[in-house]
């Protein structure tokens, strides 16, 4: 399972630089290959992927309208360039597009640069794997618990002097297929492995199978080498700017460290769980799934106040409680009759226009369930603490409508923090459950 990414751990694992006999920045379709020439593509071991070129331009001053063009449409990804190099070994990599900027003086030819989002291949050969599967490489690796343990010893001579023992593997059955956790033998990476199934198919599954772990570790997990293996015996071998350190955050939904087993077991069985969700709620847009942006959005928010972290967890909780609701459940809890009666006396009334205006606008919104009425019946259900629920619904109005939170730690301001992640958890297990 491990076969592919093997032969490309090596030059990856840390800062690599790939020299390029030719490389090309390819425009739309129509307008082919703008400049072209030798370069490099550098990774300085943390998340970036960099590229440097010595190009030349056909016809300069097309050239110079479509870097232009390119920078006046930001925006736009089809008015940016495309990169393709080959390398001196002869592989042929794809960098998808990227904004370019010059490098240095550009008085002799093209000196250009960019960030690209990823670097991928087409492989063949006997060390690609003969099954359909991918392969997700953590460079470097994090703690997860796992039932197989891996022992390794040092020897002098006969002599043992040394040896160390410490999680190996965890096999979990999910979805028609086998997902692999193990640690790499090195002790420098973490593999995720699975054969493909009728749930977990290419391209999704390479996609979906770290979003689970973004969200029971509050952390931002991606692999750093990921392999999608046909089954052929061809292979794309994708590169991505991946977050070199992986620090579970307290929003994330279980942490991985557990005094017992069964803490290990839960861990494994809300896996399986998350990704039967992702996988059924994919809407093949290539996006993460909405509860995995919202948990992304959570650990974004912990490096700001805690005033933009209370503004996250509140609108958190009423996206994930959205979610959750049917048609059934939007329908508002007063009766038709009642509102349209409301509303005919509100238009009969004419003492003053705007005052009108303002009362049937707020009727609008009372024609739909709030989102608090909502989760007050969740509360009563048993699913969600009530407390909690109303904590949010004065703190939500407070922090969405202007009101700074203090800056600092407080016993108070700690509790209400805490009761917002319980709450956001209570929901998110909703979430999960209902599939």
């Amino acid at each position: 399972m491990m076969q592919t990414l093997s032969h490309w751990k090596r030059l990856f694992c840390n800062a690599c630089t790939l020299d390029c006999s030719d490389m090309r920045l390819v425009g739309r379709d129509f307008e082919g290959t703008v400049f072209s020439g030798p370069g490099r593509i550098e990774t300085d071991g943390s998340s970036s992927i960099r590229f440097s070129m010595y190009g030349s331009a056909t016809d300069g001053g097309a050239a110079w309208r479509k870097m232009i063009s390119a920078r006046d449409n930001p925006y736009d990804a089809l008015e940016q360039f495309r990169l393709f190099a080959t390398d001196y070994e002869g592989n042929e990599w794809a960098g998808g597009f990227t904004a370019v900027n010059f490098f240095t003086d550009h008085k002799h030819g093209w000196p250009l640069a960019g960030e690209l989002q990823g670097l991928s291949t087409k492989v063949t050969g006997p060390w690609v794997a003969q099954n359909s599967s991918v392969e997700l490489l953590f460079l470097p690796p994090f703690y997860l618990p796992m039932n197989e343990w891996m022992a390794t010893t040092t020897k002098l001579g006969e002599e043992e002097i040394g040896g160390s023992r410490g999680p190996g593997r965890q096999v979990i059955d999910v979805l028609g297929t086998q997902v692999v956790f193990a640690n790499d033998l090195s002790g420098d990476g973490l593999w995720l492995t699975a054969d493909t199934s009728d749930q977990l198919r290419h391209p999704d599954v390479e996609r979906w199978l770290s979003e689970p772990l973004r969200i029971l570790m509050g952390a931002v997990i991606y692999p750093r080498l990921t392999a999608r293996n046909f089954g052929d015996g061809s292979a794309f071998v994708t590169l991505l700017p991946a977050p070199r350190q992986v620090s579970p955050s307290p929003f994330g939904l279980m942490q991985p460290v557990g005094l017992d087993r069964a803490h290990d077991e839960r861990f494994w069985q809300l896996y399986a769980d998350i990704l039967s969700m992702v996988a059924a709620g994919d809407d093949m847009d290539m996006q993460s799934h909405e509860v995995t942006r919202l948990y992304e959005e959570l650990w974004q928010a912990q490096r700001g106040s805690r005033w933009s972290i209370l503004l996250t967890l509140a609108s958190t909780v009423e996206a994930l409680a959205k979610s959750l609701m049917s048609e059934r459940d939007k329908r508002s809890e007063f009766s038709d009759d009642a509102l349209a009666a409301m509303e005919k006396h509100l238009r009969a009334w004419d003492s003053d226009d705007a005052l009108r205006g303002r009362m049937l606008s707020n009727l609008g919104l009372v024609k739909q369930r709030s989102v608090l009425a909502f989760l007050r019946d969740m509360a009563k259900a048993g699913k969600i603490d009530a407390a909690h629920v109303g904590t949010w619904q004065k703190l939500r109005n407070s922090v969405m409508h202007g009101e700074m939170a203090a800056p600092w730690s407080t016993a108070e301001g700690d509790q209400h923090m805490q009761e917002l992640i319980t709450l956001v958890h209570g929901l998110t297990r909703a979430r999960i459950a209902k599939g």
